[in-house]
């Protein structure tokens, strides 16, 4: 049997993108989600994530959106915002690395303040993964005893004693059908489903693999912040539709929550 995390990335971004991520999870195959806890919706989720305690809930670390909890000098532009990732590249030499794993503590320590029980860490723009920051993710892991996104062979580059067994990463809905505004999902669902084929082929049997997905509704957060937003809306569709659903079982997948210590 192959297991599958089916993790929603950015719960707490948005009202809406929280919407998409429950409906995803309630009437779709979401069994995971990563909650940002700096960003507007974050109350929301986390009032959401207790009302759904089965869906499993790791910290999306974050240095790219949204303001800091803390005081950090080193990470923020003139509004005393993050820099988006093409700015955090520019500056990120001039970044304090105590700043960042300040910044990342006192994320995590606020989702853990509200009664969120964390499954997992891992990051917006997937941060945490860039060579520049892999001491800060030891760091962290190893403080909260918690695993970390295996993305990018992360695992082979750095010391990280908490990790789960789980073997692959992957994307799951970042292909050109799948993306493309041009038709519906339903309008175009054989295309569709043809690019996710080709992700679950990449499975290996008696293994689990994470794949990321984005599914949001769309609100003025979400448009006028990201500059991935509107195509999240079919990631929604197509989670929930009963075609992937069998699609699922026809490959015999099974989707699991993030594995406990």
């Amino acid at each position: 049997m192959k297991q599958v995390i089916i993790n929603a990335d950015d719960f707490g971004y948005s009202l809406a993108v929280n919407r998409g991520v429950i409906k995803a999870f309630k009437d779709g195959m979401v069994s995971s989600t990563t909650l940002m806890a700096n960003m507007p919706g974050c109350q929301e989720a986390i009032q959401l994530a207790k009302e759904n305690p089965t869906l499993g809930v790791g910290c999306h670390l974050n240095i790219t959106a949204g303001k800091p909890l803390t005081a950090a000098k080193t990470l923020v532009d003139e509004n005393g915002e993050f820099y988006h990732l093409p700015g955090y590249e520019a500056h990120r030499e001039t970044m304090d690395p105590e700043e960042i794993y300040q910044e990342w503590c006192a994320q995590v320590d606020y989702l853990l303040e509200q009664g969120i029980k964390l499954t997992h860490l891992d990051s917006h723009h997937h941060t945490h993964s860039f060579a520049e920051n892999l001491e800060i993710t030891e760091r962290i892991s190893a403080k909260y005893q918690l695993p970390v996104r295996n993305c990018y062979d992360i695992e082979k580059q750095c010391k990280l004693d908490f990790q789960r067994g789980i073997a692959g990463f992957d994307d799951l809905m970042n292909y050109p059908h799948i993306r493309s505004l041009e038709k519906s999902y339903h309008a175009d669902q054989e295309q569709c489903l043809q690019e996710i084929q080709v992700v679950l082929d990449r499975l290996t049997e008696n293994e689990i693999t994470e794949l990321m997905v984005h599914p949001a509704f769309v609100d003025e957060t979400l448009y006028f912040t990201s500059s991935f937003n509107v195509p999240r809306i079919k990631e929604v569709a197509i989670l929930c539709d009963s075609a992937f659903k069998t699609k699922l079982r026809e490959n015999e997948i099974e989707v699991i929550p993030y594995p406990a210590a």
